[in-house]
This record gives C-alpha cells, structure tokens and sequence, in this order.
C-alpha cells in the first residue's frame, strides 16, 4: 500500500479561493484520495500522475503579500539608523582590513604551491575545456543550459517568510511519480550551488538517474519577501538556526510531500544545510515520518580545528555587545550583496575566494578553477547577524551546534531514517568524524568495509540510524559538491544509498 498525503487546500489561505476550488475539484472530485495501493490497475497511478502533473508552479498572490514597514516613532527610527551607521562605520574598516590580510595569506600560497611545489592536478586537463557559458547569477539559466528544466515555487513558512524553490528535471521528462529528493544548501550560499558544475552538478545527476529533484533556499537567500515584513526593517532579520529547522526546513519538505504526492523525501543537506536538519529532528523528532532518508554532506555538528585559529578566533570571542555594535541587527554585512552586484565577477570571484579560504580553508586544490567564477556568483548570500551569533555562540564557543540535542527523546523508536554521512579529512571547518563517533555502538569504517548498522543509536539522534559513513581523503569542506571527481567519490554510493530507501 502506497500513501499518499494530499495537503487540506481549505486551510491555505496563501491561494485565491478559485485556485482553492480548482485544486479541490481536481484532487478530489477526480476520485484520487488519500492513499493508493500499488496492487491496482496502472490506470490509477496514471491518473495519481495526471493530477500531480496539473499543479500548477506555487506562487503566493500579490494581494496576500501585505508588507508594510513598522510604525515608529521619530526618535526609534533615529537611533535605528544610527546604529546602522555605526556598525558600518565599524565594520567595513575591519573587512578592509582582512580582505588585504587574506589577499596575500591566498596568493602566497598560490605562488608556493605553482612555482616551488609544482603541484600537478588531475583535473588540469579540464581547465581548457571551456562550456558555451555566460556568468549569471541566474541559477536557471544553468539549468536551461544543459537540457533541464527549473521550475520556481514559492513557499510561505510558518511564520510568513516566502522562500524560493526549484524543481529541476530534464526536459521532456515530467518529473510526476518520481521519487521526491530535496538538496539544502550551507551558510551564505544557495540553491545554485547544486548546478555550477557543468553535467556533472549533483542535482542533474539526481535528475538524470529518475529522482524529482527540489533545491531550497532558505529565508532571504534568494528573494526579502515576506508575507507583511519589509527587509528593511531590523524585525525581519530576527531569525537564527533554529527558525531555520523548525520552520524553513519543515516547510519545504511539506511543499515537495504535496506535490510528489509522496509521505516521504530523501533530504541531501551540505553543512548549514544538515545542520538545521538536525535541529528540526532535535527540536521536532516528528519531522523524521517526513523523510525516506537523510544524506549529511560535510555534517556541521561539531567545530573542526579552524575555530582556534585567527582571526576566527577573534570573532568567537566578541562580546554580545561589541558583536552587535559591529554586526548590528539586520543582515550580518550587507555590504557584500553590494558589492557582489556592482564589481566586475572575475574581480568579485578573486576578493571573495581569497575571504573564504582564508577565513574557512575553502581551497580550489579539489575544484575545476575556472568554475570559481560562476561558484562566487552564487556566494555570499545575505544572512542574519543572529544567524552568524547562532553560529558563534554554538558551533564556535562550546565546539556544538546550538539546539542539538537538548532534548531527551525516546530511545526506542524501531521505525528509524537511513543516515548517511560524507565528510573529508582535510575538512578543519567541521569535526565529521567526531559526529560519526558520537553514535554509540558504531565503528568509524572505511571504503568497503563502512556498512554498519547501529542497534543502540545516540540519544541526540533516535530516529536516525547511521548505516553508511563515507571518509573521502584529501577533501575539504565544499569539496563534496564542487569536487573535481564527485562522480566518482561520492554520486555512486549516493545514489547506490538511495535506493535502498523505503519511500513509503
């Protein structure tokens, strides 16, 4: 018996009532209900998949999005803009300031390793093998690109932000009946991060092997609309992890499990984009019926060695205080999104290489590097300075990522969801192998011999259960999706994972 949850369009009040009408008469007078068993007629799947296939893109009306800025007093909007321009004032010197120190940390390691290590790369071969290209911001003109189709949908969280996603499969081939996969991305990056790497991008490759492939953005990521906030007021901005597992999280999977029509979707979630998983599991164990397995890309539980070093270290160590005078209240360096937007991408591409693999050892030594260029279009993306406390006050200060397992759950759940774990041995953002051993009862395993089954599993995690662990040496924290060779380190056994998952 196959179920199918159909979501109760009454109670959306984010459609028109004609599109309310429409939908109701469509999955329901049309005789398909709530579950179908596999056992009848292939007319009944074929209808399931017709009606599937006449659901409109979701859009969320004009008329619903009621954004209005605050109401204040004059002198409450003047100490707000003064404290924007005070933690501007105070900021941009000091990014100055590490952009410089990270544009000679970048290049001299470069020089070092050209002219006196000599490194020779395999993937060299294909740094002249230049694609038909253009440098866009545009994640769908990729899509387009290499023969897929992106299809945009709106979602609206529990709490009214509009988050953008994708489905993305190849053309003249509807996506309908397909087994639902959902990739989440990580801190300051987005859905496009899944389509840079040419035919061989990790959502294409979901496509291509008969999954229906969703990417999610988080909140702000790929748009500021909410359904009554305006971004440009400090309220907007007042989300953190855990916004993002109990509601960014939760909130797209219900939108990929209404229009699959299945109960269940494979999540694949790379660093931020695991670890607010773990957090809805933590914080709302109820999540894990929603998923057939979860696949954690550089799992972002615990701190690697980086947060020792400087200048992180510095950052870590801010006051609440100084933090908030320096970082404010809103977006945590909007200055960045600027930037992005106006500086030539080849210029932008070298500054914010030389930040990120200073600040976060995100080196090119796995990647393709003339994709660099199209992977900084779509990174940085605009945060929460809550968002980066969140991330300090955990991940940085107690060495663990806040909101994970700080409730007592019940240990003997049976119906467990499949985990698997990738994460390199040059990864010093994030302790992968730390959150492999806290599973009790689990060898740390390598190549062939990592299949391992967990009868009494970590009391953070019960509703999961670690069955394969992938160590892949020599990589770094962003090289499981834009690694040179990932169709050979990590797709296979992905993909070999996926299909061992009860999607029901």
């Amino acid at each position: 018996m196959r179920s199918i949850e159909l979501l109760d369009y009454d109670k959306d009040t984010y459609f028109t009532e004609e599109e309310n009408e429409d939908k109701r008469a469509l999955l329901y007078d049309s005789g398909v209900n709530s579950s179908i068993n596999d056992d009848d007629d292939d007319d009944d799947k074929s209808t399931l998949e017709e009606m599937m296939d006449l659901l409109p893109p979701k859009r969320v009306p004009a008329d619903r999005k009621k954004v209005q800025r605050i109401k204040r007093g004059l002198l409450k909007k003047i100490i707000i803009d003064i404290q924007a321009i005070i933690s501007m004032t105070l900021s941009l010197p000091i990014l100055i300031v590490l952009v410089l120190l990270a544009i000679y940390k970048t290049t001299k390691t470069h020089v070092l390793d050209v002219l006196y290590h000599k490194t020779e790369r395999p993937q060299d071969i294909l740094e002249n093998v230049l694609p038909d290209e253009d440098i866009t911001q545009d994640e769908t003109y990729y899509a387009e690109k290499w023969g897929y189709i992106s299809e945009k949908h709106e979602v609206v969280t529990e709490d009214g932000y509009i988050i953008i996603m994708y489905r993305l499969y190849r053309k003249g081939c509807k996506p309908s009946g397909r087994k639902p996969v959902l990739i989440g991305h990580g801190l300051f990056q987005c859905s496009g991060a899944f389509v840079l790497n040419e035919e061989k991008s990790i959502a294409f490759t979901l496509a291509d092997a008969g999954y229906d492939v969703w990417v999610g953005n988080n909140r702000a990521i790929a748009g500021y609309d909410h359904i009554s906030l305006s971004y440009k007021d400090p309220e907007y901005w007042d989300w953190g992890l855990k916004e993002l597992g109990i509601y960014d999280f939760k909130a797209m999977l219900d939108h990929v499990r209404e229009y699959s029509g299945y109960s269940r979707v494979a999540y694949i979630g790379h660093s931020q984009g695991n670890a607010q998983a773990f957090i809805g599991l933590s914080l709302c164990p109820e999540i894990a019926n929603k998923l057939s397995c979860f696949v954690a890309l550089a799992p972002a539980i615990f701190s690697g060695t980086l947060v020792n070093t400087y200048p992180l270290r510095l950052l870590i160590n801010l006051n609440d205080w100084l933090y908030s005078m320096l970082f404010g209240t809103a977006a945590f360096l909007p200055v960045m999104t600027v930037v992005q937007t106006i500086m030539h991408p080849r210029l932008f591409c070298f500054l914010a290489y030389c930040m990120f693999s200073y600040l976060f050892s995100w080196w090119d030594s796995h990647w393709v590097r003339r994709r660099k260029v199209k992977y900084f279009q779509f990174t940085p993306r605009p945060v929460s300075a809550r968002l980066i406390a969140d991330w300090i006050a955990g991940w940085g200060k107690t060495g663990k990522c806040l909101y994970v397992g700080e409730r007592t759950h019940d240990n003997t759940q049976t119906d467990k969801v499949p985990l698997v774990v990738f994460y390199g041995t040059a990864d010093y953002l994030v302790d992968g192998e730390q959150f492999v051993r806290s599973f009790d009862d689990c060898e740390h395993r390598l190549a062939d011999t990592k299949e391992a089954s967990s009868k009494n599993n970590t009391t953070m995690f019960p509703m999961l259960d670690l069955v394969h662990v992938e160590r892949i040496d020599g990589y770094e924290h962003m090289d499981t999706i834009w690694g040179h060779n990932n169709h050979e380190t990590t797709y296979p056994i992905l993909l070999r994972q996926l299909k061992q998952a009860k999607w029901e």
